[in-house]
C-alpha cells in the first residue's frame, strides 16, 4: 500500500566502514519527530558591469554546506544499541551473570573518530512515492535523554552529515521484532544512593566538536568533525516542593562535596533468572546548580534541580548501560 503522508516515512541506519561513504541501510527505528536537513548556499558575485543592475546567471557558484538535525525517538528495548554506541563512543557488550539470552551494553565515552553512519530517510509525496534522501558520514553532535510524569522515555541524538545524496535506492525496512518502549512509572532515579520522586528528568550531552571544517580545496565536502571543547554532561531534574531535601541538594554543593545520580528503567524479564531489558544511567559525581522555590500562585510548588556531570579522575563520567537481547550493536 502506498503512503501519501508522514505517516508512511521510514528512517535507516548503518555504521560506515569510510567517513562520508556509502553503506546499505540495514537498522531501521521507529520515530517520532525527525529534523535532518540539508544545506546548499550560493556564492554571488558583487561584480560591477556597466549596463547591469540585476544580478547575471553565470555569475554564483553552489556552496554545499553539509547537513544533518535532530531525531526524537521512544526508546526501545531493542536495536539502539547502534546509536548509544555513535552517542557515547566505546561499548563493552557482555552477558550478565544468570543470563542466557540478556546482554548488558556498557556505553562510555570514548574515541568518536572513528564512528560515523550512513543514514537515509524515506520521505513519501503525495503521489505515493517514498523518495529516498541519504545523509553521508553522520556523526552524533550529542544527545539528550528524558522521561517525564505520563511519558515514554526518549532519545533525541542530533547528526552532523557531511552530504546528502538522493541517488541512492531507497532500502527496504526491516524492524527489530517483539520489541518494547518503556515509561516513567518503569523508571527509578536516585540522588546519593537515595531514592527521589521528580516530576521529570533531562540528561543532555554535548560533544564539544567543531563541524565546519570545510578548507580551500578541489572539493566541496567537509572533513571530518573533531572535538573542540570539553564535553558538556548536563541535566535537571524537577521535583514538587516536598521539604528542604531537593532545595540542599543545591545549597550545600560544594567542591568535594558532588553526589552520584542513577536512574534505572526497567522492561519485561528476558531470562528465568532477573535479568530485565532496560537501561541504566550511572553518574558517579555530579553538582547541582538549582534554585529555591518561588511562589506564583495557589499551586503546589515546584523546584528545578539543574545539574552537571563532573569527572572525578577515577570513575567514567557517564555510562549508559543498556539491557536487551541483541547480541551486537
Amino acid at each position: 500500500m502506498g503512503h501519501r503522508s508522514g505517516i508512511g516515512g521510514q528512517l535507516g541506519f548503518v555504521a560506515e566502514t569510510t567517513y562520508g561513504t556509502f553503506v546499505v541501510p540495514t537498522r531501521f527505528l521507529e520515530f517520532n519527530t525527525e529534523g535532518l536537513v540539508f544545506n546548499r548556499e550560493t556564492i554571488q558575485s558583487a561584480g560591477i558591469r556597466r549596463g547591469s543592475n540585476i544580478q547575471r546567471t553565470s555569475r554564483w557558484a553552489v556552496n554545499k554546506k553539509g547537513g544533518g538535525g535532530p531525531v526524537t525517538f521512544e526508546l526501545a528495548s531493542k536495536g539502539f544499541g547502534l546509536l548509544l554506541k555513535h552517542a557515547m563512543g566505546a561499548v563493552t557488550i557482555t552477558t550478565p551473570g544468570g543470563a542466557t539470552l540478556q546482554r548488558r551494553h556498557r556505553h562510555v565515552f570514548g574515541d568518536l573518530d572513528d564512528l560515523s553512519l550512513t543514514i537515509q530517510k524515506g520521505a513519501p509525496d503525495i503521489g505515493a512515492t517514498t523518495n529516498p534522501f541519504t545523509f553521508l558520514g553522520c556523526v552524533v553532535t550529542g544527545w539528550e535523554l528524558g522521561v517525564d510524569v505520563d511519558g515514554l522515555v526518549m532519545f533525541t541524538p542530533t547528526f552532523d552529515a557531511q552530504d546528502m545524496v538522493t541517488a541512492q535506492a531507497l532500502a527496504v525496512a526491516a524492524y527489530p521484532a517483539a520489541d518494547e518502549l518503556f515509561s516513567y512509572q518503569q523508571t527509578a532515579v536516585t540522588v546519593n544512593a537515595g531514592g527521589v520522586t521528580p516530576t521529570g528528568m533531562t540528561l543532555s550531552v554535548d560533544h564539544g566538536m567543531k563541524t565546519d571544517r570545510f578548507f580551500v580545496q578541489n572539493s566541496a565536502l567537509k572533513k571530518r568533525p573533531v572535538i573542540a571543547a570539553r564535553r558538556a554532561v548536563t541535566g535537571t531534574l524537577t521535583f514538587e516542593f516536598e521539604s528542604m531535601t531537593q532545595v540542599n541538594f543545591f545549597l550545600n554543593a560544594a567542591p568535594g562535596a558532588e553526589v552520584p545520580i542513577g536512574a534505572v528503567i526497567r522492561g519485561s524479564q528476558i531470562d528465568a533468572a532477573p535479568n530485565y531489558y532496560g537501561l541504566d544511567v550511572i553518574i558517579p559525581k555530579a553538582r547541582f546548580d538549582g534554585e529555591i522555590p518561588v511562589i506564583q500562585g495557589p499551586d503546589v510548588l515546584t523546584v528545578s534541580a539543574p545539574f552537571e556531570v563532573l569527572d572525578d579522575g577515577t570513575n567514567e563520567e557517564l555510562t549508559l548501560d543498556y539491557f536487551t537481547t541483541d547480541v551486537a550493536s
